[in-house]
């Protein structure tokens, strides 16, 4: 058997990874907060009422997947740490690279 040996431009593996990273843009940012942050803040301020209201709703439905519906929207009430934790990670990153102009 042959072996075959490529050849590998080093500069144009650093210009295709440069094109391939993501930018960052503080769109980026607020799209973090709009996204991760803001809704637990919602929910731990609101969270009995969205919990009150969704099971109001549920108790009235009547179909099995309308009170499915209502029963998983009555965790939007609760805060989940997982959300605030990836949020922060995406913050972290966020800023841990240079932006591009």
């Amino acid at each position: 058997m042959a072996k075959y040996r490529v050849r590998v431009n080093q500069d144009k593996l650093k210009q295709l990874k440069e094109q391939l990273a993501p930018s960052k843009s503080w769109w980026g940012l607020v799209g973090i907060v709009v996204f991760f942050f803001i809704p637990e803040i919602v929910a731990y301020f609101k969270g009995d009422e969205i919990i009150k209201y969704f099971a109001s709703l549920e108790s009235s439905a009547n179909s099995a997947s309308m009170k499915y519906l209502y029963k998983s929207l009555k965790s939007l009430g609760e805060n989940s740490y997982f959300n605030i934790a990836l949020g922060l990670l995406f913050t972290v990153w966020f800023f841990k690279i240079k932006f591009k102009k």
